[in-house]
Order: structure tokens, then sequence, then C-alpha cells
């Protein structure tokens, strides 16, 4: 193996590069793999973007990218002693909890307490290098292995999937619940996708344009917002009862506002996309119809459920993945995906390409 990899670089907020960095070395309970498909996230633009300064990253330069599935080529010491071996095929997340605060005992490790200290925390991506690299070092308890027969590029996208289903489980849902699923992006069709394994009655969707098209050819009832509003569309779909759940992914002020006056009493929300400003909500309705407003953060111990529920829908998945581009190609696949050209859903970047 070379010393040194292909990767992209983030010297500061949009100033990026395709270099040459050394190759990492995996340490203890860590694997080296090589990346064989990464794919972008919505929030990689915001870290390139500089929109979340001294936070993520904390310094520069960083290598972005966490949604990723590659193979493992070595290993660190104690990770065989853990059962991971050179070729097993793996995906990967960005989150690693320091593994011994109050929290990461109890298994919600994506909102440790030592969040932020360098020395015990990883972040993939964010504030430790990630996967927009020919190789990643990762902890073992970040990646899950993949079934032979699910290729990279959908296995990239497991990291989305699995907080999707984190923020149904969320919500409290039970099977033959009605759903809205609030805004037609990657958080929504995975949530459309998760939904439909886990029994839920019936899926509406709001949105526009090609991703609510998508949306409908998930399977879920569409309602274009520009054209419709939310709550009184749900109100008439659901003879003035409203929906048990709603996942809230627009990150909208208008998106958190129509969550809360489309659920029904004693129903809950699940947010998973955050406002640039705080929102206002109407507690006094909250309160007295006893809804639940949760908020959801990443993927705490949901990625091996979400691989087994991707396992039963991979032609879907397929259908997301409207771009791919080699690495060398990383400017073009990132403007395609931040401007939404030739109508792109998931883009994914192959990092031996």
């Amino acid at each position: 193996m070379a010393d040194t990899m292909k990767a992209i670089r983030l010297n500061a907020p949009n100033d990026f590069e395709y270099t040459d960095i050394p190759v990492p070395e995996p340490q203890e309970s860590e694997v080296l793999c090589r990346v064989e498909s990464v794919s972008i996230c919505g929030t990689d633009p915001h870290i390139i973007q500089g929109d979340f300064p001294g936070y993520w990253p904390q310094e520069f330069p960083l290598i972005p990218g966490h949604e990723w599935a590659g193979e493992v080529v070595a290993l660190g010491p104690k990770a065989e002693d853990f059962g991971w071996k050179v070729g097993d095929r793996v995906c990967g997340i960005a989150n690693l909890g320091c593994g011994h605060c109050r929290n990461c005992m109890e298994g919600r490790f994506t909102i440790y307490t030592n969040y932020g200290k360098p020395k015990i925390h990883k972040m993939y991506g964010h504030i430790s290098q990630g996967a927009y690299a020919q190789y990643i070092a990762t902890n073992i308890r970040a990646i899950s292995r993949i079934p032979d027969d699910m290729n990279y590029d959908i296995a990239s996208i497991m990291d989305t999937l699995s907080i999707a289903l984190h923020m149904i489980e969320r919500t409290n849902f039970r099977v033959g619940d009605d759903v809205l699923v609030n805004g037609a992006g990657a958080q929504g069709w995975m949530s459309i996708i998760c939904l439909k394994t886990m029994g839920a009655n019936k899926i509406y969707c709001s949105g526009s344009g090609k991703r609510l098209e998508m949306a409908a050819e998930l399977g879920a009832i569409p309602i274009n917002y520009r054209e419709e509003d939310i709550p009184e569309t749900i109100m008439k779909y659901t003879n003035g009862a409203g929906v048990k759940r709603v996942v809230e992914c627009t990150g909208t002020a208008q998106g958190v506002q129509a969550a809360c006056w489309s659920v029904a009493r004693g129903g809950s929300i699940a947010a998973v996309g955050f406002p640039k400003g705080d929102v206002p909500i109407p507690v006094r309705h909250l309160v007295l119809d006893e809804i639940s407003f949760n908020g959801s953060r990443a993927n705490p111990n949901t990625l091996e459920p979400a691989i087994t529920i991707a396992a039963k829908h991979m032609d879907d998945l397929q259908k997301l993945i409207t771009h791919v581009f080699p690495m060398s190609k990383y400017a073009e696949a990132y403007e395609v995906f931040t401007k939404r050209l030739d109508n792109s859903l998931k883009v994914v970047v192959k990092p031996q390409e």
C-alpha cells in the first residue's frame, strides 16, 4: 500500500481541493478501510461553507464526508479480538461516543457529555478526518458489516437510513399508525422506506417537484406544499383527526409549525431538521392536546436494524442514487448536489476512481 492517498481536503470555508495526504494508520480498536463509495450528505455543504464556525470543524484542514462504505484492509490493535478481519465489507456512520459518560452507557452516544473534547471524542467528517478519501481509519464501534449482495453505493446511504429510523423511533411509532413525513428530501424518503417495513397505515409526505414525485413512487400520499396547506390537507384526509405521528424533516419554521398543527391529539412529533434560528411553536396547543415534540439526533444503535430494512428495499434505495462521480470530479458532484441539477437526489462519489 502506498504511503499517500487522494482525498478532498477542506482548507477553509469554501476552499476545498483534490490532493494527496498521508494514509492514516489504524489505532487501538480501529480498522483501516478502503473507501469505495461516499454519499454527499446535506450537512456536508454546510460544513464546507463554514456554517458552523469553530464547531464543525473545530479547526482546518478537515477531510469531510461521513456517509460511506468500503472494505477493511488492515486491523489496529484489538480489532481482531472483536471479530473483525481483513476483507469485511462495511459501512460507517459519523458519530462515535466517548464510551464512558452516562449517556454513552445508556446507549445515547450521539448526545454524550464529552462532546467536542478532541482527545476522547470523534465525529468523522465533522471534527475528525472523514471519508472523502481513498482510506479511512475508523473505530469499530462506528461501522457495521453489510450483506454480500448490497452494493457499496447503497451501503453508503445507510447512515441516512439509520438516522431516519431513529427519528421514527423517537415518535413512539406503533404498527398501524398514520404518519406525516414532513419534507421530501433524503430523510423523508428514508423515513417512507422504514415506515413501510415497520407497518405504518397511511404515509403522507409533503414536498414539491421531482422530490415529491419520488416520495409518491416510494409509496407515500403526496401533498404539494406549494399548492396545498399541509395541516388543512391532513385534516381533510383524516376526517379532522390528524395523524398520530409526524417526522419533521424540513428544518424550516413553516415546516415545524405545519407539523404541530397536523398531529392528532395524544400524538407525537420527532424533528431531525434544525432551522437556522429559533422557531415559535404553539405551546398551548401542544400542552392541551398532550402532543409530544421530540428532537432526534443522528443514529444511536440503529445502523444494523437499518441495514436489515435496506436489504428488503434495495430497488427503492437504488432509485434514490441519481448521480455517481469519481472523486477527482468532486467539485462537479458538489455543484450537482447543492444546486439540485438534473433532478439530482442522492449523489455518490467514488474515491478509488
